[in-house]
């Protein structure tokens, strides 16, 4: 039995590689980019490489002893001499995976998927085309991978008819034609038993070997499939921090922008509403002058008429008082009027400045309710970018352990069916150790009778 039944896990890493690149490409509509110098292997790798492939394909197992192909020309075995046990075969050490060559111990990067971060729109949103584009490219990536699966149960398929061809071969040699045995029994029986120790020992040793390789590729599988999923669930939190991250720096950037202008706007109006106080109170001082100059120079003009009058009229002492008396009524109305005019225009002013207080008092609460909404639909976006960043990491690592248990349920369906066949091998062998040891208990009789034949003839001679 060769070790292409194993070596299937060593050359999958770098098979997914490929395939998972070109599915990733056709399933984004571009063209599958080649590997990159990091990920192509060094010649002395390569050469390594094709030297364990060539070697596992040349591989047979040691002919069983005894056989058609074994008998010389008398009947007698030619097969190697007692006590030499068949070469043992070389056995290739297992590849060590793409990820553990990966220097640094990067986190391992999805074939076909960019690794650059979504960009990020207004008010801290991702953009829907890129996002998109993201899903689209782990969609073809999972395609891949699962494209991959299928080629290695392909492979193994195919190693496990290989088996059967080297059973049939096996059981085909483990049938030997003993026409030539003659009475060369012992000699057969004893070769016959050695062989089939040695034999039986080889299978032994080969099934620990590849049970051995087997726990190793095991092992190798889970701590690689482990550490790939805690590389994963490492570098989405990071990723998930750094959105965190920008989102609040996205939200505070707005936060203080809502702020300088509210207070921008509530400064523009508390300085219009000063500069329309500022105007009241003047436009009230000067008519409170006007006025006040008004009633002092009409007081001023009545008095100097009422001495005139006295003066000039002593005659006419009463149509002068009179008139002097209608005058000064008249004078009287005229300055009342004159009050009532600059404390109406004082009262217009006053409501002025009330309405305009009342528009400022709006604005401020119309700003402060935007700003309100901008920092609640802030928030809003960055718990729903958590949450979905949280479900995405989730998936992805019951997806690596699936994958694990799968890749161990194989191993461990491989150690069984070597077991078997170690068992259908010893089982092979005890009818031919059995017919071997009846074809000596024959032999025996045969001799004794020849020899008493001998001595029956020598007596005979001695008579005569």
């Amino acid at each position: 039995m060769s070790d292409q039944g194993l070596s299937i896990f060593d050359d999958e890493p770098t098979t997914t590689a490929e395939e998972g690149a070109a599915a990733a490409g056709k399933a984004a509509g571009k063209p599958a980019s080649p590997p990159s110098a990091a990920d192509r292997p060094t010649s002395a790798e390569g050469a390594s490489e094709d030297s364990d492939r060539s070697g596992d394909e040349t591989r047979v197992l040691p002919r069983v002893p005894g056989g058609p192909a074994g008998n010389g020309p008398a009947g007698g075995p030619s097969g190697p001499p007692t006590g030499a046990a068949p070469a043992a075969r070389p056995t290739s050490p297992p590849t060590p995976s793409a990820a553990a060559s990966r220097p640094g111990g990067a986190p391992a990067a999805v074939p076909g998927v960019s690794s650059s971060p979504l960009p990020i729109v207004r008010r801290g949103g991702y953009d829907p085309a890129a996002v998109d584009s993201r899903i689209q490219q782990l969609t073809a990536a999972h395609g891949a991978a699962h494209s991959a699966a299928q080629s290695a149960q392909q492979r193994a398929a195919e190693a496990e008819k290989e088996i059967a061809r080297l059973r049939d071969e096996l059981a085909e040699h483990a049938n030997p034609s003993y026409a030539g045995l003659g009475g060369r029994a012992s000699a057969m029986l004893r070769l016959a038993e050695e062989e089939a120790a040695e034999i039986k020992a080889a299978a032994d040793r080969e099934a620990a070997e590849i049970r051995s390789l087997a726990t190793r590729d095991a092992a190798a599988l889970r701590a690689e499939a482990q550490r790939e999923v805690e590389e994963l669930r490492k570098a989405h939190y990071q990723e998930m921090d750094d959105h965190r991250a920008r989102a609040n720096a996205q939200a505070e950037q707005e936060r203080s922008l809502a702020r300088s202008e509210a207070e921008d706007l509530l400064a523009s109006a508390k300085r219009e509403a000063d500069q329309l106080r500022l105007a009241a109170q003047q436009e009230t001082t000067e008519l409170r002058a006007a006025t006040q100059r008004e009633v002092e120079q009409a007081r001023a003009g009545a008095d100097r008429e009422v001495q005139e009058a006295r003066r000039m009229l002593a005659v006419e002492k009463e149509r002068l008082a009179r008139e002097a008396t209608d005058h000064h009524n008249s004078s009287m109305a005229e300055t009342r009027r004159l009050v009532e005019e600059a404390e109406a225009r004082a009262t217009a002013a006053e409501e002025r400045a009330r309405q305009a207080s009342a528009q400022i008092a709006a604005q401020r609460a119309h700003s402060e309710s935007e700003a309100e909404g901008l920092l609640a639909r802030a928030k809003r976006e960055a718990d729903q970018l958590i949450t979905s960043a949280r479900a995405q990491a989730e998936t992805i690592s019951q997806a690596g352990h699936a994958e694990a248990e799968r890749g161990l349920a194989a191993i461990r369906a491989e150690v069984e069916r070597l077991t078997k066949r170690r068992d259908a091998i010893t089982a092979q062998l005890a009818p031919l150790t059995n017919l071997i040891a009846g074809f000596a208990q024959d032999e025996a009789p045969q001799g004794r009778g020849a020899a008493q034949d001998s001595g029956d003839a020598e007596d005979t001679e001695d008579a005569e």
